[in-house]
């Protein structure tokens, strides 16, 4: 996608702080630091929570900022218009975005925005009790920090562990400043249920180098988290269950074959189809829904594609690494793509985790489990395109005689009541988490912990 210019390009300084709101909604602060001739920084959304982003890489000149941000396969490529004092250019993460970043007034703050269920839940008071906890993933030489909620009353309780989705979550997982796991553990409780959520290797008090972590790594800290539940006086061990959402709808499965004392899976918009199928399908729907013209989605979605099976094909994560180097030096010499661009998708294309995920099928484990499934999607949900997806779990699990495949109206990939499914539209939503798909949810799970 071509640079957004506007004015003419003088010079400005880049060390500072600057902010812009992308998609119209979301704030973006940005934090440039200069120390002699190198520059470095963070980013973090306001909007978001309060997680901090470091910058892998900065690239400035007097009319050009540049920065990629390999943990969230982001990158920013801006010019100077000197005429409205801002860097002007295009964000891009999966899809390409204007985003025109000013300086930052110390004083200024973004307006709170209101996330009516997480207030009632921190105003109490709430018919049990929440505890932080840490528990190890020893296979990995890690140790999780989470939080650990109980009913009040007799136990011992049924149990869940939740398992986020793709990106550096905390237990909370906060999304678009939801907390989504907080909304959902409530309920869960409410319900006479235990909850066990933890932050992911890397990510907030827990240990371990997020950024090298894979789809398998997560499996085995999830199935630490099953293991430490087993360990409380509290929990009912032959009634434990996992909820998934998104990727973490790929871990549960994989766990529950792997330890047959998982009791049942929820799957939250997990995925039945192929990564590379997925993020295909992921792609074209959030660029049809911002508005990309069908002939810039073809395009985007033949050069995916190309990347995804030069990715595939490849020997080992080594040989993915040059071959996508050479693929995105083409493409800048074309002008496909500005360098900072380039740089970004190598580093997204070549992670581990986006290696493992490009490759990953979930229908051979599906296919394995045997405990009761709750398989649930919105059917406004952009991200794991419902009708497709719950066709392929429903057809995986055809032979387990306890499955419930679901398409919940009018809610999008966070289960909240949407317009458009959009995930532009995440953050304007005050609502963390649905009614309905809470109900729906713990119904199921109260019905298969007895």
């Amino acid at each position: 996608m071509a640079l957004l210019l506007s004015g003419p390009a003088l010079a400005e300084e880049a060390a500072g702080d600057w902010g812009g709101i992308l998609g119209g909604q979301l704030h973006v602060i940005v934090h440039i630091k200069k120390d002699g001739a190198a520059y470095s920084g963070t980013l973090e959304s306001p909007d978001q929570g309060a997680v901090v982003i470091p910058i892998d890489t900065v690239t400035t000149t007097p009319d050009h900022l540049a920065f990629s941000i390999a943990a969230i396969h982001g990158s920013y490529d801006g010019k100077w218009d000197d005429a409205q004092k801002t860097w002007t250019g295009t964000w891009t993460q999966g899809q390409a975005m204007p985003l025109a970043l000013k300086r930052l007034d110390p004083a200024a703050k973004p307006p709170p925005i209101a996330r009516p269920q997480e207030q009632a839940i921190s105003a109490g008071p709430n018919p049990y009790t929440a505890s932080d906890v840490s528990f190890d993933s020893r296979a990995a030489g890690v140790k999780l920090a989470g939080t650990f909620s109980v009913p009040n009353g007799k136990g011992p309780f049924p149990a869940v562990v939740l398992i986020a989705g793709s990106g550096p979550h905390t237990r909370d997982e906060d999304v678009f400043n939801h907390k989504i796991f907080v909304v959902l553990a409530d309920a869960l409780n409410r319900a006479g249920i235990a909850v066990l959520r933890y932050d992911k290797r890397g990510i907030g008090q827990s240990s371990g180098d997020y950024k090298a972590a894979t789809t398998t790594d997560f499996t085995t800290d999830a199935t630490a988290a099953v293991e430490w539940l087993k360990s409380r006086p509290e929990v009912n061990k032959n009634r434990i269950g996992l909820i998934g959402h998104s990727e973490g709808g790929l871990i549960a499965p994989a766990v529950a074959v792997a330890d047959p004392s998982v009791a049942f899976v929820v799957l939250m918009a997990g995925p039945g189809l192929p990564g590379d199928t997925l993020l295909l399908m992921q792609q074209a729907a959030i660029a049809r829904a911002s508005g990309e013209p069908e002939a810039a989605i073809a395009t985007g979605q033949a050069m995916n594609k190309q990347a995804f099976d030069m990715i595939k094909a490849s020997s080992s994560l080594e040989d993915a690494q040059g071959k996508a180097k050479t693929l995105a030096a083409s493409l800048v010499a074309n002008g496909q793509m500005t360098q900072a661009q380039a740089d970004a998708a190598v580093a997204q294309l070549t992670s581990p985790w986006f290696y493992e995920f490009l490759r990953s099928d979930p229908r051979p484990t599906l296919r394995k489990v045997k405990v009761p499934v709750l398989a649930i999607n919105g059917a406004l949900d952009l991200q794991v395109p419902p009708k497709a997806d719950l066709e392929e779990i429903r057809q995986a699990l055809k032979d387990n005689g306890d499955v419930t495949v679901t398409e919940l109206p009018g809610l999008n990939h966070l289960f909240q009541t949407a317009k458009t499914g959009a995930p532009s539209e995440y953050g304007q939503i005050e609502e963390t988490v649905s009614p309905v798909a809470l109900k729906v949810i713990t119904d199921w799970v109260s019905a298969h912990a007895k």
